[in-house]
């Protein structure tokens, strides 16, 4: 099964104490399932890796990055994104324009689900369903 995954899980999996399901969803790409996340969540765990006072936070994270597919951002994807983050808007329901980007690169393997722990945000996104690892078995 293929699996896109928002920030918020991957750094569930970087943390000491993260939730057991998000492990045992990265685990489960080491056979029959694969993840996929977008290269703007690359940017987001970058950043935080390189903030942290852990002086093992840049080599943990990319340790992580080798168990899932990178999408990088395409013209289309920033376009789709711009185009999701204007909906949003008007309707006043905006959220991050990073996660905008996220589900446009989702939408663009023709996914239209995310794992995540920010289910708001991802379920305002028209056509779009946002699923907790703990959802599924594994």
């Amino acid at each position: 099964m293929n699996f896109f995954l928002d920030t918020s899980i991957c750094v569930d999996v970087l943390r000491t104490k993260g939730a057991q399901k998000s492990f045992e969803l990265f685990e489960s790409f080491d056979g029959e399932n694969t993840g996929y996340i977008s290269v703007i969540t690359v940017a987001e765990l970058s950043a935080g890796a390189s903030l942290s006072p852990l002086r093992d936070a840049v080599s943990k994270t990319e340790e992580l990055l080798a168990h899932v597919e990178i999408i990088e951002l395409t013209e289309a994807i920033a376009i789709d994104g711009g185009k999701i983050y204007a909906t949003l808007s008007k309707e006043g329901k905006k959220i991050e324009f990073n996660d905008c980007l996220i589900a446009a690169t989702a939408r663009s393997l023709g996914m239209k689900e995310i794992v995540t722990r920010n289910i708001d945000h991802f379920k305002r996104i028209h056509g779009f369903s946002a699923s907790v690892p703990e959802q599924f078995k594994f």
